[in-house]
């Protein structure tokens, strides 16, 4: 059979299209795409959610994991910022967060935030029964912490600047691992009622821990833990398709 051309794209009929068995499970995906300089950070989740910019956050094409842009911040006052949702609290169930990210300072001077699930009142993370993903203590460590005293961490060194790194946390069951490009880095045994429910990219909510780098393709699945090995990190975009 022939395959059906359109103009500019050729398709064939019996082409693979990649999808995710858990899409419907997917609570936030953010691609960073768009036009260099935009604040409109497009959600393709199946649930989208506006997020709202606050400084100088953006969409930059000076550096992308994939699709030749991602989401820039500062360090200054830059960070995206999501109102409460059910999809962000995850309680005893399973969970996956997931991003690509490339720094521009790896030290953990000032504890510098990639992302937090909490209330909105801010401070260090969590704030309440949250989750939060950091530069560790020591320059080129990552750190995570899920609920108010459960602490993953990784030796110093083993994140450098201007590299892209993909990073991830999920919660197994009773156990929670912390992931950098597919290895294991640390686990830890965690029932923490996830309660808090507003997302924040790019640092905590306070202007004291702020992310200074880009991130591209963030991924958080709501009671699936999509990772509890060893595994090899995406080498393509996540996608938005059910299967």
């Amino acid at each position: 059979m022939s395959p059906t051309a359109i103009p500019g794209n050729l398709i064939l009929k019996n082409e693979m299209v990649e999808a995710d068995p858990f899409f419907n499970n997917v609570s936030l995906l953010l691609h960073g795409d768009g036009a260099n300089g935009s604040t409109t950070i497009v959600d393709s989740s199946p649930s989208p959610k506006t997020g709202i910019a606050v400084g100088d956050a953006q969409i930059s094409t000076a550096q992308s994991k994939f699709g030749g842009s991602s989401i820039v911040f500062d360090k200054v006052d830059d960070r995206i910022t999501y109102a409460s949702s059910n999809d962000f609290a995850f309680g005893t169930g399973d969970f996956t967060i997931e991003f690509w990210a490339y720094s521009r300072d790896v030290s953990g001077s000032t504890q510098r935030g990639f992302c937090q699930i909490s209330s909105v009142t801010g401070g260090l993370a969590p704030t309440g029964d949250g989750v939060a993903i950091h530069h560790g203590i020591g320059t080129g460590g990552i750190r995570a912490a899920i609920g108010p005293s459960d602490r993953l961490f990784s030796s110093t060194g083993l994140l450098t600047t201007n590299t892209w790194f993909h990073i991830a946390l999920t919660r197994s069951g009773t156990t929670a691992f912390l992931f950098v490009d597919g290895v294991i880095v640390d686990s830890i045994t965690n029932t923490t009622n996830l309660s808090q429910n507003n997302f924040v990219l790019g640092g905590y909510f306070s202007t004291s821990f702020l992310y200074d780098g880009y991130i591209d393709d963030l991924r958080i699945t709501k009671g699936v833990a999509r990772y509890t090995a060893n595994f090899t990190p995406p080498t393509a975009p996540f996608p938005e398709v059910l299967g």
